[in-house]
């Protein structure tokens, strides 16, 4: 794995890192349009993801994350 990859999977929600892989599949089948309202709605579900609520506390506590993937 790269730095960079092995960076990002120490920093990111599980959860965070599953719906990118999906989006990354899924986008070359769709169009900009399809690809940019599905990344829309990711983002809108994600407000209420616990690993949302666990990457503000984190960064406001400055400590380490305790994501779940949920």
């Amino acid at each position: 794995m790269r730095a960079y990859a092995r960076e990002l999977a120490e920093l990111a929600s599980p959860r965070s890192i599953r719906v990118m892989k999906r989006q990354l599949w899924e986008a070359q089948f769709q169009t900009l349009a399809e690809a940019t309202a599905a990344a829309g709605e990711e983002m809108r579900q994600s407000f209420g993801a616990e690993d949302f609520k666990e990457g503000v506390a984190h960064f406001v506590e400055k400590r380490a994350p305790r994501f779940t993937g949920r």
